[in-house]
């Protein structure tokens, strides 16, 4: 005897129905009941086999996407030298080139320096040529205007003596 569903027979039997045909729609509610339900879990089983598939595939992805991102990580990490090392070598052209540039501002400043030195030397000797010149001259003029100075002192005292000496003679014959 198959199964049948007890409250669907009961339910047919109190609406009048048959007892044959109560109990052939009660089996074939319980048989389709049945059939749903093994469907029904069928459908579970290959949802979860489905989700299963889906979980491994995000996994698979998630993973390649990992890889990828380490990849481009690596990249990154590799392009980051790249740069510091062009970045330390252009430091270093230019270091060079300011070595270069502070070389020759130095040999240009010696050289000036030098040519300096020179004028300045022949400038001095110049001025010590015309100082010994001026002193020369001056010497000369100076014992020129001593001799002169000489000659007015002694014109000087004969002067005094001359116009001096009567009139002592006279303030000296008033007072005695």
């Amino acid at each position: 005897m198959t199964t049948m569903i007890s409250e669907v027979y009961s339910a047919f039997k109190t609406a009048g129905v048959p007892e044959q045909e109560a109990r052939r729609a009660a089996e074939a509610l319980s048989a389709e009941n049945l059939a749903t339900r093994h469907a029904v879990a069928e459908d579970k089983r290959d949802l979860a086999a489905e989700i299963a598939e889906v979980k491994q595939e995000i996994a698979e992805l998630r993973q390649e996407l990992y890889s990828e991102i380490a990849g481009v990580k690596q990249e990154i990490a590799e392009l980051r030298q790249e740069i510091y090392s062009e970045i330390a070598g252009v430091r270093q052209e230019l270091s060079n080139e300011i070595a270069g540039v502070r070389q020759e501002l130095s040999n240009e400043i010696a050289g000036v320096r030098q040519e300096l030195s020179s004028e300045i030397a022949k400038v001095s000797q110049e001025l010590s040529s015309e100082i010994a010149k001026l002193r020369q001259e001056l010497s000369s003029e100076i014992g020129e205007i001593r001799r002169e100075m000489g000659v007015t002192r002694w014109m000087l005292g004969v002067i005094l003596v001359v116009v001096a000496l009567p009139i002592l003679r006279e303030i000296v014959a008033t007072w005695l």
